[in-house]
């Protein structure tokens, strides 16, 4: 039997995260210019091939531009942003995402769940829509808060499977640990009752095939999240 050795950060991870961390704090703004690279490596303690390479890779994830002959300079990475650049987010907010992040997030739920329900309703088999009650019923059943956010994202995960949707999928997937972030600030807040009674009629719509229905109660479920009296932005 093998295991593969346990390996620490690297010196280029290490400089990648700290210069993250000083954008993503605010330190170093939008339009300023590093030093240069040797400067970098005197300032760091770390090698010429650490820095180069960790300047390239924070330019592919939306941090840095790279002017040939100018210099490097700080992005607006909101604006260019990849998933990578969502992560390093997460990370810098120990897993949590700030009021921008939370609004942006759930308006392209806002988007995307009325279109996930009708695909859904059109393209699952009898057989895959009558799996989706028995984890409603895992749901409804959870005692506690990490619990709840555990089993309502795996309940919406798979109904994201069900639209047969691969861009849909995966973005629901790697965007997990966020949800389940803000399923907890939401629960703590306005407690479970309602989103148990919401995911219940939008399980009952989808076994029937009424899109319409589950559609309109996911899109209302999502807007209350940024506005209301059950808004969590507050």
């Amino acid at each position: 039997m093998n295991f593969d050795k346990i390996s620490v950060m690297s010196v280029r991870e290490e400089f990648v995260r700290a210069i993250e961390n000083k954008i993503l704090s605010g330190e170093l703004k939008v339009g300023d210019r590093l030093p240069s690279a040797r400067e970098l490596c005197t300032m760091m303690g770390v090698s010429l091939t650490s820095v180069t390479t960790g300047i390239t890779e924070l330019a592919n994830k939306g941090f840095l531009k790279v002017k040939p002959r100018h210099g490097v300079y700080v992005k607006d990475y909101r604006k260019e942003a990849t998933p990578e650049t969502f992560f390093a987010i997460l990370r810098y907010n120990g897993g949590n995402l700030n009021a921008h992040e939370i609004r942006s997030f759930t308006e392209t739920r806002i988007a995307a769940d009325p279109l996930v329900a009708r695909l859904a309703a059109e393209r699952a088999s009898d057989e895959e829509l009558a799996e989706l009650p028995g984890l409603l019923e895992d749901f409804l059943s959870c005692g506690t808060i990490p619990e709840a956010c555990e089993a309502v994202t795996a309940l919406c995960y798979r109904m994201y499977q069900l639209s047969d949707n691969s861009i849909f999928t995966m973005m629901y997937k790697t965007t997990m640990d966020a949800q389940k972030g803000m399923y907890a600030m939401y629960f703590k807040k306005n407690g479970l009752q309602n989103a148990r009674e919401v995911m219940k009629a939008v399980v009952e719509a989808l076994v029937k095939r009424d899109s319409g229905t589950a559609g309109s109660l996911l899109l209302s479920s999502m807007e209350s999240v940024i506005s209301g009296p059950t808004s969590i932005l507050s």
